[in-house]
């Protein structure tokens, strides 16, 4: 009886959140049905209910208040990207988004030298430049493929990095951390 009881009220104060509508706002516009169920037939998942940005030129998105997580297509009509959407402070803006200091090094170490203060464009093809000037001045996808011999090198040191995260661990695999734009580094065995 008393299982009965608790399996009820677990079933009577969760209804209530079942027929709750998630909200999904991008570029601090809220997402339609329609429009989620778009990003659905395009990613395969329906985005998780929370306040995220997007740049629709590269693709780059994350979570209001954060540097970036990821890549979406690019394109997508969510309205204008605020420069203090990822609480930036470097002044180091991209394509209208001012880089948080964690992301700005990410960028500076694929570039292989620190990115100077003042406002840059950056395309889904990797391809960046001085705003108001359209000739690219470098290809971050091409500058990352050759500044990968960085972290390569002698004394044990197993850099490793994607467009996603980056890592590092000891010559046994014994300690070592991943790091995650928009959620941080995590260690083990420290």
């Amino acid at each position: 009886m008393k299982t009965i009881l608790s399996i009820l009220l677990c079933l009577f104060l969760s209804a209530p959140l079942l027929g709750q509508n998630q909200k999904v706002n991008i570029n601090d516009i809220e997402l339609s049905e329609s429009q989620m169920n778009e990003l659905e037939d395009i990613y395969g998942v329906k985005p998780e209910s929370g306040n995220y940005w997007y740049d629709t030129k590269s693709g780059l998105y994350g979570v209001v208040g954060y540097a970036s997580f990821g890549f979406m297509f690019h394109g997508h009509d969510f309205g204008e990207i605020k420069q203090d959407v990822s609480k930036g402070n470097t002044n180091v803006v991209v394509n209208g988004r001012e880089l948080p200091q964690n992301e700005w090094l990410v960028w500076s170490y694929v570039l292989g030298y620190y990115i100077q203060p003042g406002r840059y464009w950056f395309d889904h093809l990797g391809n960046a430049g001085y705003e108001g000037n359209p000739i690219p001045t470098v290809n971050l996808y091409y500058a990352a493929q050759q500044n990968q011999y960085m972290g390569q090198g002698s004394g044990g040191d197993n850099f490793w990095s994607t467009r996603f995260s980056a890592g590092n661990y000891d010559q046994g695999n014994t300690r070592g951390y991943v790091s995650v734009p928009g959620h941080g580094p995590v260690g083990y065995g420290f």
